[in-house]
C-alpha cells in the first residue's frame, strides 16, 4: 500500500498491532489536569504511564495508516498531533517491545538484541552491580490470608495507641540520655555489630512486609519479594510496581510510606520497652532494635535523593512520577540554555515555581549521589581484594561519576555550531579564569584546633597526703616565693620525733665512751648510727618545708577549691589552686601531619577563641613538634567533650586523637581579659598552596601507594 500523501517517512506504511495481553489502567491526572493511563506488560510486569495523546493516539491503532491516525485523531479530538510525535510514540512502543510484531526482520532484530544481551552480560553486571534483584518469594495469596488477622493494624485506634507509647518511650528515654548513649558505646564492639546486624534483619523483613501488606490492602498485587544486592550486600526488597495502577496518589503515597511507617513503630515501642525492661539480653536486643530502626528510617529511607521510600513519597506527595529523571532533564535543558544561550523549551509544561523547584532538587540529588557513589566506590576497595578493589574502584567511578559528565560534554559538543562566538569567547574566558583560580596558589593559611593558656601556669598539688593548716582567704595577686598553703603530714613529724629521740639517746651514750681507752670501736658504730638519724631528721625537715607550698613567681592566684579549711586532709591529685602570670599567653595548637610541611617558625599567626571569632589573638610560631600527639593535653579538646578534634572511642582516661596530628606552639602577642584556659582555632600563615594541588596531591599520594602492590 503507498502511504498517504504528507505520512511520516520514518514509519512503516502500515503500523503492527498492540500486544493483545497488554493490560490499560486509568492513573491519577496529571499536574496540569490533564487524563492520565498506565499501561501494564503482564510478561515484564513492567508499567508505562501515558498522557492524554498517547492514549488518543494508541485509541486509534488500530486504524493501521499513520497519516490516518493522525488526521482521525485531530477531527474527534481536540488535540493536533505531528508526525514527530506518532514517530516517538511508535519508537517507544518498539524498543518497550509492545508491539506485536511477526515479521521476519523484526524478529531478526530481536535475535540480535538477545546475542548482543547475552555476549553483555559480563559488561551488564559490572554496570549493575550497584543493585541487583533476586525474586523469592510469591507471596499474593500468603498476604491476601494475613491481612484477614492483621487488619486492626491499619486501624486509627492503633496508629493512636502506637504513638502515644512512642512518645512515652523518647520521654523516658531523654530522662536517661547519658545511659542511653552510654549503651551506644559499649556497642561498638564485634558482638556490638552482630547484634545490629541481626536488628537490621529483622526490621528490614517487618519494613517490607508493611509494604506488602499495604499494596494487598489496596487491591495491588505483590509480584514477588527478594533479595537485592547493593554493592553486592544482601538486602530485601518487595514489589509494588503495580501501585501506578491506582488514581489515588494518596494510597500510593499510603504503600511508598508503609515501611518507614512500620519501622518507626518498631522504633517506638522498642524505646519504650528498653526503657521498662531490666538490665539483661533482653534489654541489649531492644536497644538494638530501637537504634537500627531510628537510624534506618530517619538517616536512610527518608533520603529522596536515592530510590529508597523517601523518593516515592516525595513523588507521591507532589504527584511527580519519575522524579529524578524528569528533574534531571529540566535541569539539562536549563543548563544548556544558560551557559550557551540556546532557546531550548522545557520537556513539559511548568510553572516557574515548580521548574526552580525540580532543578534545585536535581542538583541536591547529583551532588548527594556523588558522595554516595564516590563512597561506594571506596567502600568496595577496602571490602574487596586490592586487585577487584581497584577494578570496582574505577567501575563505579568512571560509570557512575565520570560517564555521565562525558555525555552531557559530547552534547555540548556536537550542538558547537549553535553557540554565538561572543558566548564562546566569555565561556572560554571563563574557564580560563577559573582554572587560574584552581592553579593558582593562593592558599596561604594552616588551620588547626587547639587552646590558649598563660605561658606560666602552676598548678599547687600536696606532695604526699596531708592535712591542711592554713591557706589564702581568697585569690588575687600574689608575690613570688609567697608561701600559699601550709600542709602537715603527722607520719612525718612522728618520723622527725623518732630521728631526733634517736640522736639525743646516740649522744649520751657516746658522751660515756669519753675517756674509756677500748671503746673505739664501739664509738665508731654509734656515730654511725647518729648520722644516719640525723639524715633522716634532716630528711624530715626538707619533708615538712615542702609541705609549705610557695608561689614560684608572682601572679593571680585562681581556681581556688572553696571547700578547702584547715584540717581538712588532700590528696596527691587534687588540685588546691591555679598560678597564672596574666602578662604572657601561649596558644597550642593541632595541626594535619600533611599540612606540617608549609609551616614554619616565626610564621604569623591569629587565634580565634570560641565565641570571640571578631577578636583574634595575634602571635608567631614558636616551635614545632616533629613527633606524632598521642594524647590531647585537654579533655576539652576531644569531640566526646564539646571540641573539635575526633578521638578513638572507648577511651577512659585519655584522649587519642583519630588522626596524625602534630603540636605548634604559638606566642601571642596579647593577653585576653579572662583569666581562663581559651578553646579555639588557629590560623597560621605556612607556604602559598593552589586549591587544585590540594585536591591532586593526596589522590596521586593514594594512587601511588596503591599501584605499589
Amino acid at each position: 500500500m503507498t502511504p498517504a500523501a504528507g505520512a511520516p517517512s520514518r514509519l512503516p506504511e502500515r503500523l503492527p498491532p498492540l500486544r493483545e495481553d497488554l493490560k490499560l489502567f486509568p492513573a491519577a491526572a496529571n499536574t496540569d489536569g490533564s487524563p492520565a493511563w498506565v499501561i501494564q506488560d503482564p510478561i515484564s510486569n513492567a508499567f508505562f504511564r501515558l498522557g492524554w495523546l498517547e492514549f488518543e493516539l494508541l485509541s486509534r491503532w488500530s486504524l493501521g495508516e499513520p497519516q490516518v491516525i493522525l488526521d482521525v485523531t485531530a477531527a474527534e479530538t481536540l488535540l493536533a498531533p505531528a508526525p514527530e510525535e506518532l514517530e516517538h510514540l511508535y519508537a517507544f512502543l518498539l524498543q518497550s517491545q509492545l508491539l506485536d510484531i511477526h515479521d521476519l526482520r523484526h524478529t531478526r532484530e530481536l535475535i540480535a538484541r538477545f546475542r548482543q544481551a547475552k555476549a553483555g552480560r559480563l559488561k551488564w553486571l559490572l554496570h549493575n552491580y550497584l543493585f541487583i534483584r533476586i525474586p523469592i518469594l510469591y507471596p499474593a495469596r500468603a498476604l491476601r490470608a494475613m491481612l484477614l488477622w492483621l487488619g486492626w493494624v491499619f486501624t486509627r485506634t492503633t496508629a493512636l495507641v502506637i504513638v502515644a507509647l512512642s512518645l512515652l518511650g523518647l520521654l523516658l528515654t531523654a530522662r536517661q540520655w547519658d545511659v542511653f548513649v552510654a549503651s551506644f558505646l559499649d556497642t561498638l564492639s564485634p558482638t556490638g555489630l552482630l547484634g545490629y546486624l541481626v536488628a537490621l534483619a529483622v526490621t528490614k523483613s517487618l519494613h517490607e512486609l508493611g509494604h506488602a501488606l499495604t499494596a494487598t490492602r489496596y487491591g495491588i498485587r505483590v509480584a514477588h519479594m527478594g533479595v537485592a544486592l547493593v554493592v553486592l550486600w544482601p538486602m530485601l526488597y518487595t514489589d509494588t510496581a503495580e501501585a501506578w495502577r491506582l488514581s489515588n496518589h494518596r494510597q500510593r503515597l499510603g504503600i511508598a510510606a508503609a515501611g518507614i511507617i512500620t519501622e518507626m513503630a518498631i522504633a517506638g515501642l522498642a524505646t519504650l520497652a528498653w526503657n521498662l525492661a531490666n538490665d539483661g539480653d533482653v534489654r541489649h536486643a531492644l536497644f538494638f532494635l530501637a537504634t537500627t530502626s531510628w537510624l534506618l528510617s530517619l538517616g536512610l529511607n527518608m533520603s529522596p535523593f536515592m530510590r529508597f521510600d523517601g523518593y516515592f513519597i516525595l513523588s507521591d506527595i507532589f504527584d511527580i512520577p519519575n522524579l529524578h529523571e524528569r528533574s534531571f532533564a529540566v535541569t539539562r535543558v536549563a543548563l544548556r540554555n544558560l551557559l550557551f544561550g540556546f532557546d531550548d523549551p522545557d520537556p513539559e509544561p511548568l510553572s516557574k515555581v515548580r521548574r526552580r523547584a525540580l532543578i534545585a532538587f536535581a542538583i541536591i540529588t547529583l551532588l548527594y549521589r556523588l558522595v554516595v557513589f564516590v563512597g561506594i566506590a571506596i567502600a568496595v576497595y577496602f571490602y574487596f581484594f586490592k586487585l577487584l578493589g581497584i577494578f570496582l574502584f574505577a567501575v563505579e567511578i568512571v560509570w557512575f561519576v565520570l560517564l555521565p559528565i562525558w555525555r552531557e560534554i559530547k552534547v555540548w559538543h556536537q550542538r558547537r555550531s549553535e553557540v554565538r562566538a561572543s558566548r564562546k569567547w566569555a565561556l572560554a574566558a571563563i574557564v580560563v579564569a577559573l582554572l587560574l583560580v584552581a592553579a593558582w596558589p593562593w592558599n596561604y593559611q594552616v588551620r588547626g584546633q587547639g587552646y590558649a593558656h598563660p605561658t606560666l601556669m602552676h598548678a599547687f598539688y600536696s606532695p604526699v597526703p596531708a592535712r591542711l593548716l592554713e591557706r589564702p582567704p581568697s585569690g588575687g595577686a600574689v608575690a613570688a616565693q609567697q608561701p600559699i598553703f601550709v600542709l602537715e603530714a603527722p607520719e612525718q613529724g612522728y618520723r622527725a620525733r623518732v630521728a631526733a629521740t634517736s640522736v639525743e639517746t646516740l649522744d649520751r651514750q657516746l658522751r660515756g665512751l669519753r675517756g674509756l681507752d677500748d671503746g673505739e670501736e664501739q664509738r665508731a658504730r654509734l656515730e654511725g648510727r647518729r648520722a644516719m638519724h640525723r639524715a633522716e631528721m634532716q630528711a624530715q625537715k626538707e619533708e615538712t618545708e615542702r609541705l609549705v607550698l610557695t608561689a614560684p613567681f608572682g601572679g593571680i592566684l585562681t581556681d581556688l577549691d572553696p571547700d578547702l579549711a584547715p584540717g581538712v586532709w588532700v590528696g596527691t591529685r587534687d588540685e588546691l589552686a591555679l598560678l597564672v602570670a596574666p602578662e604572657h599567653w601561649q596558644a597550642e595548637l593541632f595541626v594535619d601531619q600533611d599540612e606540617l610541611p608549609r609551616l614554619a617558625i616565626g610564621a604569623t599567626a591569629r587565634f580565634y577563641p570560641e565565641g570571640r571569632r571578631l577578636l583574634p589573638l595575634t602571635g608567631a610560631v614558636v616551635d614545632i613538634e616533629r613527633t606524632r600527639t598521642a594524647t590531647l593535653p585537654l579533655d576539652l579538646l576531644s569531640s566526646e567533650h564539646g571540641g573539635s578534634i575526633a578521638v578513638l572511642p572507648g577511651q577512659q582516661r585519655q584522649q587519642t586523637p583519630r588522626d596524625a596530628l602534630y603540636r605548634v606552639r604559638i606566642d601571642l602577642a596579647e593577653a585576653p581579659t579572662e583569666l581562663k584556659v581559651l578553646r579555639g582555632e588557629g590560623v597560621m600563615q605556612g607556604r602559598p598552596e593552589s586549591w587544585l594541588g590540594n585536591l591532586l596531591k593526596p589522590m596521586l599520594i593514594v594512587v601511588i601507594r596503591e599501584l605499589s602492590f
